[in-house]
């Protein structure tokens, strides 16, 4: 069965995630797609404060 979205955001880093959570919090249907599995060894804005990935 195939889905469909609204939209699909590519890469899981800070500034992806931040677009997909907030399309989704919009009420847009997101799909947040990454290459990589989660969670991995890589550390990608772990020192970002909240405020800064809502801009």
């Amino acid at each position: 069965m195939a889905e469909r979205y609204d939209l699909v955001v590519v890469g899981a880093g800070p500034g992806g995630s931040s677009a997909a959570y907030h399309s989704a919090k919009a009420g847009l249907n997101t799909l947040l797609i990454d290459r990589q599995e989660f969670p991995r060894d890589k550390t990608c804005g772990d020192g970002l404060m909240p405020h800064a990935a809502s801009e």
